[in-house]
């Protein structure tokens, strides 16, 4: 089984990582989950008076889409650099590589035109503009399977550290990972954040507004339902 770890030609995209610098613009930020959780530290600490020490054993939640690393295939603009063994941070943003024994954990880096495909998902990677306004990649998950519009899902996960109880008659809070849901369509080549609903939709596509009614109405979608809004999304692709 070990060796599904990384296949060669994954070995060879790692070999190649200067290269993949110059087309991504900049490495990762973090090498190591250790130095996230170094950084976590520093950024509270900011805020303590005294050293703030985080219970790794019991934070609750996780940052990971699946705790245990998938086997995956690598594209960059639909060629392929082979299979890799990774799981998806989703509080870094980042597509961790399974280490090998004694190794400290890798990532890969954010090349233009990537995406990752597993257990019938796709991660791709897009540039969009943050809650603030600024420029960003990171990756998200193709919901719908047309390419002209699509649906896309980003994963946001948030850090809490935990806290001592104020008072006799509070519990200690735990430090967790929680992570948040945000649907995108893809329109014209932009990312436009929208809510799981109709009234956003039909914001989006005002002059396709009659027939998508109708659609809704005659499948009776849910768009609260992730399958539900993918078929909706398709369904306007194809008109």
């Amino acid at each position: 089984m070990k060796s599904l770890r990384l296949l060669p030609i994954a070995f060879l995209f790692l070999f190649s990582a200067s290269l993949f610098a110059q087309m991504s613009g900049a490495p990762r930020e973090f090498e190591t989950t250790s130095q996230i959780y170094d950084q976590l530290r520093k950024i509270i600490n900011t805020k303590e008076k005294e050293p703030y020490k985080i219970d790794w054993e019991n934070v609750k939640g996780s940052p990971y889409l699946n705790e245990s690393y998938k086997l995956a295939q690598f594209y960059i603009a639909d060629k392929s650099y082979g299979n890799i063994m990774m799981r998806f941070n989703t509080y870094s943003n980042e597509i961790e590589l399974l280490p090998e024994d004694g190794q400290e954990m890798e990532a890969l880096m954010r090349v233009d035109g990537s995406k990752i495909m597993f257990e019938g998902k796709t991660l791709k990677l897009f540039t969009f503009k943050d809650e603030e306004g600024y420029e960003k990649k990171a990756y998200f998950l193709v919901l719908n399977t047309e390419e002209n519009v699509q649906l896309l899902l980003r994963k946001k996960c948030r850090f809490s550290p935990n806290e001592k109880a104020l008072t006799m008659n509070q519990a200690d809070r735990a430090a967790k990972f929680t992570q948040y849901d945000y649907y995108y369509i893809v329109k014209d080549g932009e990312l436009v954040q929208v809510d799981a609903k109709k009234k956003d939709v039909l914001k989006l596509f005002p002059e396709k507004e009659n027939d998508i009614k109708k659609y809704i109405k005659s499948e009776k979608l849910k768009l609260k339902k992730e399958k539900d809004f993918a078929k909706l999304i398709d369904y306007i692709a194809t008109m």
